[in-house]
């Protein structure tokens, strides 16, 4: 990966940073991006103190997926500021918020798992394909085979049909769908697509966990929880494999396959490759961002 730029969200913690620490061994210039400063900028020491870098290969850069302001500022500094995007890795994400809206308007775990890196990937598409061939990875979730159906009258803003999960599950069906589009769109151009299932890894991203659901359910469910962590969880190290696969494997360069769970390929809902859902995504995504 020398010479290659990877551009890794929510990279500060949990797998994207063991993503960056894999990738930095290799070889690559990392751009670790996170809404935290502090958090931002003790990642990068630990990266130091851990394998030793070339202060030229890493580079932290701010942005809060929970604002469409955020992510074109930071997509316009990054664009006048980095000479290449060779990698897109879209790993941040939440699992749990409260009832509440973004100062978007839109709920919060869709906008930051989805809608911002929809609105992140078109800002940094033409950088992808200045340096192609060129890659973009999303992280989703096995958890999207639970969404059977989409009411596209409320789907970026609904909270009455969103169980214990939330919208989790719905965040990650959209970025499924929202992959096997652009797998499509963009196969000429020499920009491979790919969305990656890391299986559950217990990482910060189930620390608001109380907050979204409420006292009584949460001293219901952390007890059971915090024992399959220990009986069934994987490690972020063993959670990044997947999406390092899919970043660096050379053999998946025009392949035509775009989920995968555990380095190999993976079946994904019929949901999620409809057609016509998906462009009734790529419509309502663009009106909901603006572009």
């Amino acid at each position: 990966m020398n010479g290659k730029t990877i551009l890794i969200t929510g990279g500060a913690s949990g797998i994207g940073y063991e993503t960056a620490k894999d990738l930095l061994q290799r070889g690559a210039r990392i751009i670790l991006v996170d809404y935290n400063i502090e958090k931002g900028n003790q990642a990068v020491k630990q990266l130091s103190f851990e394998i030793g870098y070339n202060e030229k290969n890493i580079r932290f850069m701010e942005c809060d997926l929970r604002s469409f302001e955020s992510v074109r500022k930071f997509a316009k500094l990054y664009i006048e500021e980095e000479e290449r995007l060779d990698v897109l890795i879209c790993n941040a994400g939440i699992a749990w918020a409260p009832n509440f809206l973004t100062k978007n308007g839109f709920n919060t775990v869709i906008q930051v798992n989805y809608l911002s890196h929809f609105l992140l990937t078109n800002l940094l598409l033409d950088k992808l394909k200045q340096c192609r061939p060129s890659r973009i990875v999303y992280v989703a979730s096995g958890s999207h085979r639970t969404v059977r159906s989409i009411d596209w009258s409320d789907a970026f803003t609904q909270f009455k049909n969103f169980r214990l999960w939330g919208a989790y599950p719905v965040s990650k069906a959209f970025i499924l769908l929202f992959t096997y589009k652009l797998k499509h769109d963009l196969y000429s151009n020499d920009v491979d697509v790919f969305a990656v299932n890391p299986s559950w890894v217990w990482t910060s991203i189930h620390s608001p966990m109380r907050e979204a659901i409420g006292f009584i359910p949460f001293i219901i469910c952390f007890p059971i929880l915090y024992m399959f962590k220990f009986i069934l969880a994987k490690t972020p190290k063993t959670g990044a494999r997947t999406s390092i696969f899919c970043a660096v494997e050379p053999s998946l360069q025009h392949s035509h396959e775009f989920y995968f769970e555990d380095c190999a390929v993976e079946t994904v809902s019929s949901l999620c490759t409809n057609h016509s859902l998906a462009n009734e995504l790529w419509n309502l995504s663009c009106q909901a961002v603006r572009m």
